[in-house]
């Protein structure tokens, strides 16, 4: 008995030894390792993942045969909650050995959840029995993956109506219970649920609905207010929220109880028609509703045109005014109540006020208020004077208060009376009662016998001197007419002393010299005198005002403020100086004249000592520290012949205690120094 027990033990070591061998493989369970020696057959594709001799343990326990629990306590969850609250399919009856159903090792291709055969013989009954949901009227002929959509999975479906349909009622956002269960209304044998009995659903208990059925709302079907039955949330506020407004016209804010107050017939048992924003007034409180809504469509909106409704007599003339500016419907037979006309183009004074409409407008029909012509009175008036006054301005004789001649402003004419014109018989210039066409154009037109200036002065130049109110005040501009100005030392002058002839008014010399040739001092600058002198200011002369470039010789910087004097001599005339700067400046020439006249080469008048010389036109440019040294460091006795070795300006600077400066170096400054950086030097060894 020892020795059984002592082998048998031995048996189970060995086995769990192998067995461990086993898992501890890292080759696949079908390849050449010993795992495909213990396998009984590849896993299927939904546990491929799991299909390693480490795999093994996920689902087997060693020495354990079959596994019952594993699948549900390690990965499926859900048949697990099955199985515990006995729900669903598994959870009916016995079905914790997974196994039994849903067999494996069986290669790649066998599906553990093989349906075909199931769906053949599962009845409403089986499913009834296994999962609890009844397969009644339309899901009775379901097939089953027209519910379990997701291939190989058939469990963990809600039961609820709405977890498989739409919900086309709005129950998310209602407040009431009715609409949470659909079987409250439907049942599998029979979806259509309308009409609704009143224990399922009552319209008008506030309980379960916000707007109770009344009049022509009670026979209304469902469909008509809820379009494709959505019951949650329907708008019921107004009547335009459900019914189009077939008015087209704006009734403002008013609801539509306001005028059809009664649901059953929705007639109109008074209307107020200030609702429409046209009032009737005045002769329309009397007209019927037909007589202005005369189609079958009562409602349609009409013009509030007075023409919408009136003929318009006056044939559109006054467009786009309306007629109330003139007619009143307060008024019988739309008479036209009083006209301001001064409102129009033509104000209506004196005998016109009296005159009926008639006599300028014509009646009825025949009417012409609009574009009657008016500009001249001859437009209704004949003319007395036969056409004399053409154009015929009558108005400026007569006045429509009398139209007599009251007076008569001659300003109104081309010709304004002025001075001695002013008071004259008017036969005195319209002989033979000559109205148009008198020539007034220049006084000789009149006085030509009495001109004095005969034959000289001819033309129409009497204003020129001469006034109206007195014809010996002579007021001449000379500055503007003869483009001579007197002002201010020629302005005391007689006219006698430079016209020397009653009749020579034209034609003299402007220059100065034509009267003051005499007056120029011996030797003085031969040119025009107001060059210089002004005559407001002969003496002493200037320019006239203008620069001294006329000359010339333009004055720019320190020559600007120069005086006269500083250049011209007082004994000597001033047109006689040298432009050139050695007349003034010779002796301050700082180079001797070595370096020629021409001054402006190198200075400026603005800054004498700042040069524009630029060194290297001489052909040895400044470099380094020569750019910084003054002119006389190197030009002490003087600017021509200047030697440009280095040794004649920089020998002293070559110490004779330094052996590169011995022997021919002494001179060779360049093979050692730089201009840019004379020390330290570079010696070439």
């Amino acid at each position: 008995m020892f020795r059984c027990t002592v082998m048998h033990t031995l048996h189970r070591v060995v086995s769990v030894f192998v067995f461990t061998a086993l898992l501890c493989l890292g080759a696949p369970a079908h390849g050449q390792g010993m795992g495909s020696f213990i396998s009984p057959g590849p896993l299927s594709h939904h546990h491929v993942d799991l299909d390693t001799a480490l795999g093994c343990g996920n689902c087997h326990v060693a020495m354990g045969g079959k596994p019952t629990t594993l699948c549900y306590e390690s990965c499926h969850d859900t048949v697990r909650t099955q199985l515990e609250e006995r729900t669903g399919f598994h959870g009916q009856g016995d079905r914790s050995k997974c196994f039994e159903c849903h067999a494996e090792h069986r290669g790649r291709d066998n599906d553990l959840i093989d349906t075909t055969e199931f769906e053949a013989n599962f009845t409403n009954r089986d499913h009834l029995n296994e999962t609890g949901f009844p397969l009644d009227g339309a899901h009775r002929v379901l097939r089953c993956r027209q519910c379990h959509q997701t291939p190989g999975e058939y469990t963990g479906l809600d039961s609820a109506c709405i977890s498989c349909h739409e919900d086309p009622h709005g129950s998310a956002v209602s407040r009431r219970d009715v609409l949470k269960n659909c079987d409250t209304c439907h049942d599998a044998a029979d979806w259509d649920a309308l009409p609704l009995a009143a224990d399922i659903f009552d319209h008008n208990a506030r309980s379960q609905a916000d707007y109770p059925l009344e009049g022509a709302h009670v026979d209304v079907s469902c469909k008509e207010c809820h379009i494709e039955y959505k019951f949650v949330p329907v708008a019921f506020e107004v009547c335009t929220d459900c019914h189009i407004n077939p008015h087209r016209a704006p009734f403002k804010d008013d609801p539509c109880e306001e005028c059809h107050p009664s649901e059953e017939t929705w007639a109109v048992e008074k209307f107020k028609h200030d609702q429409t924003g046209y009032r009737l007034e005045g002769l329309h409180r009397k007209v019927e509703c037909e007589e202005c809504h005369t189609t079958s469509d009562k409602t349609a909106q009409l013009s509030r045109r007075c023409e919408g409704c009136h003929a318009d007599p006056h044939r559109g003339q006054f467009r786009p005014k309306d007629c109330d500016e003139c007619h009143s419907v307060d008024v019988a037979a739309f008479a036209m109540r009083e006209f301001d006309h001064d409102v129009t183009e033509f104000p209506l004074v004196g005998q016109h006020v009296e005159v009926e409409c008639e006599e300028c407008h014509d009646d009825g029909s025949k009417g012409v208020y609009v574009g009657l012509n008016f500009e001249d009175c001859d437009s209704c008036h004949e003319d007395a004077h036969e056409g004399r006054f053409e154009p015929t301005a009558c108005d400026r004789c007569h006045l429509p208060d009398g139209f007599d001649v009251q007076f008569f402003d001659h300003d109104s004419t081309s010709f304004p009376h002025t001075g001695s014109h002013i008071g004259l018989d008017c036969s005195k210039c319209h002989l033979d009662s000559q109205w148009n066409d008198i020539p007034h154009e220049s006084c000789i037109d009149c006085h030509y016998t009495k001109n004095p200036h005969r034959p000289v002065i001819t033309g129409d130049m009497c204003e020129d001197c001469h006034r109206t109110t007195e014809f010996v005040d002579i007021q001449f501009d000379h500055a503007a007419s003869t483009d001579f100005d007197l002002a201010p030392a020629h302005s005391a002058r007689e006219c006698t002393d430079c016209h020397t002839f009653i009749f020579h008014f034209a034609g003299l010399d402007a220059n100065c010299t034509a009267c003051h040739l005499d007056d120029r001092p011996f030797g003085h600058y031969d040119g025009e005198c107001s060059t210089c002198h002004e005559s407001e200011r002969w003496s002493p002369g200037g320019l006239g005002g203008r620069g001294h470039e006329i000359t010339g010789f333009a004055l720019a910087g320190a020559h600007s403020v120069l005086p006269c004097e500083s250049c011209h001599d007082p004994g000597r005339p001033r047109g006689q100086v040298s432009s050139g700067c050695a007349s003034c400046h010779a002796a301050d020439d700082p180079h001797f004249n070595m370096l020629g006249t021409a001054c402006a080469d190198c200075h400026g008048e603005v800054s004498w000592l700042r040069t524009s010389f630029r060194h290297n036109l001489t052909g040895w440019p400044l470099r380094g520290a020569h750019r910084l040294a003054a002119c006389v460091d190197c030009h002490a006795a003087g600017y021509v012949g200047t030697a440009r070795e280095c040794f004649r300006c920089h020998d002293f600077q070559a110490t004779p205690d330094r052996q590169e400066h011995l022997g021919p170096n002494r001179q060779s400054c360049e093979r050692c120094h730089r201009v840019y950086q004379w020390v330290p030097a570079i010696y070439p060894h």
